[in-house]
């Protein structure tokens, strides 16, 4: 019994000294090429539009592949989780649960988003210093924005007790927001890089409720269609390649009834 009560607080006590997780598990999709090849496969996790030279792009079961997992408009948002050379996993979610499929990464353009903001704004940012300490929590919920004064909010977030003390740092933990950026307007803005499974948003700390901003004008996808960026949309049509399997399959069928009616028929005469 002693032995058994010391094993178990040797495991508390290396469990008090281990960090906190700021990470989840990786969204991996329900595809047998990308299960094949999931070494060889890339971590995106961002956001593209469907920009498919013919008005829409075909999703595929793999990387070259012939049967169709889905296909959509151009201007269609798209979530990309991994990459394998120059072709896109997509997963999009619908009522009847997941869509997996691969399309060519040169049919997609960029949603502009966290990654693309700091690439543009990065040199201005700064470490979190307790600009976010004073928060108390009493507004019930906080709105979450991609970037700082993107055009509409990302989500919204339960104001709990503990989301105010991981983001004011007023526990034993430091405070969840680790980077800060002042806006031109003069608005503080901080970066949560996770928080009880939400990734990478910003947090408008001056006013973490209000839902309106001086948007940074940042094309959406009709603006983009509309100015030539993107193609423009079309509804989609099955490719060629895609009837190839179905075409056999009828071919196979139609052969084996033939037979069949052969033989019978040959069967009724000799009787």
């Amino acid at each position: 019994m002693k032995r058994l009560l010391t094993c178990l607080l040797a495991v508390m006590l290396l469990l008090a000294l281990t960090p906190a997780a700021y990470a989840d598990v990786l969204w991996e999709p329900d595809n047998n090429f990308y299960w094949k090849h999931a070494d060889e496969c890339t971590y995106i996790g961002r956001s593209y539009y469907a920009n498919g030279p013919e008005g829409f792009v075909t999703l595929w079961n793999a990387p070259g592949g012939s049967t169709v997992a889905a296909q959509y408009e151009n201007g269609f948002t798209l979530p990309v989780y991994w990459q394998y050379q120059d072709w896109g996993c997509v997963t999009v979610w619908g009522d009847e649960g997941a869509i997996d499929g691969w399309v060519p990464m040169s049919e997609l353009y960029l949603v502009y988003d966290y990654i693309s903001f700091e690439e543009e704004y990065g040199s201005q940012f700064r470490d979190y210093s307790g600009e976010f300490a004073d928060f108390s929590g009493d507004t019930g919920e906080l709105i979450c924005w991609a970037y700082p004064n993107a055009p509409e909010p990302s989500f919204r977030m339960k104001c709990d007790a503990d989301v105010v003390e991981r983001l004011t740092g007023s526990g034993e933990e430091k405070s969840y927001i680790t980077q800060v950026y002042t806006d031109p307007n003069g608005v503080c803005w901080g970066f949560v890089g996770y928080l009880f499974g939400s990734r990478n948003f910003w947090i408008n700390l001056d006013n973490p409720t209000g839902d309106s901003v001086m948007s940074t004008g940042v094309p959406k996808a009709d603006d983009l269609i509309a100015s030539g960026e993107l193609t423009a949309p079309r509804t989609p049509v099955m490719p060629s390649a895609a009837r190839v399997p179905y075409f056999l399959v009828g071919s196979v069928a139609a052969v084996t009834l033939g037979l069949l009616g052969w033989f019978y028929g040959r069967k009724r005469r000799g009787k």
